[in-house]
């Protein structure tokens, strides 16, 4: 029953696509927003504690249209974001993200991503206490305000830790960035 359903599912998503003929819609772009961070904080207790903090997104991407409605997007960012002592955390986000797009003004999103820890204020961060390579999977919506013009947020979940500290202490980072991209003619 369950290969039926996702049979079901595959071809309606194959049939659903008009493939775009004779033009080339890859499109380059740049981004920029905000950055809320929540920073979970699992303790040797087995209690959590959540802190929240805001900071800016800036980044480029290409986005590879694959049909009339799906496209896959490559993107760099660069986030920094104060953390709950006030140091500043500087991550390189590398996402690929795959694109649907529902009608003329919305589209959904969602993806891995790959963060690199870049530095922590006031932090030596060549120890084993951090970890340079942050797995995170990327979940979002765009609202198209106009061609070249989109506003959009998407949430960030971290599947790897930012800090081990130890035994069953850890520190991850989510994100819910918020901000607009703006792509470029061909």
């Amino acid at each position: 029953m369950k290969k039926y359903i996702y049979y079901s599912f595959f071809v309606i998503f194959l049939l659903n696509f008009n493939q775009v003929k004779s033009q080339n819609l890859n499109q380059f772009g740049l981004k920029a927003g905000a950055n809320l961070m929540g920073i979970k904080d699992k303790l040797s207790d087995g209690n959590t504690t959540q802190v929240n903090k805001t900071g800016f997104y800036i980044g480029a991407f290409m986005e590879f249209r694959k049909s009339l409605n799906l496209s896959i997007q490559a993107e760099i960012n660069y986030s920094s974001t104060d953390n709950k002592i006030n140091d500043n955390i500087g991550l390189l986000h590398i996402p690929l993200l795959i694109k649907y797009k529902l009608g003329e003004k919305f589209e959904i999103y969602g993806g891995p991503e790959s963060q690199f820890l870049l530095s922590v204020s006031q932090t030596d961060i060549k120890g084993d206490e951090y970890k340079k390579f942050i797995l995170a999977a990327d979940l979002g919506v765009g609202l198209i305000v106009s061609d070249a013009l989109t506003l959009d947020a998407r949430y960030n979940l971290a599947i790897s830790n930012y800090r081990d500290l130890g035994y069953r202490q850890n520190i991850k980072l989510n994100f819910l960035q918020i901000g607009l991209a703006y792509k470029f003619d061909n």
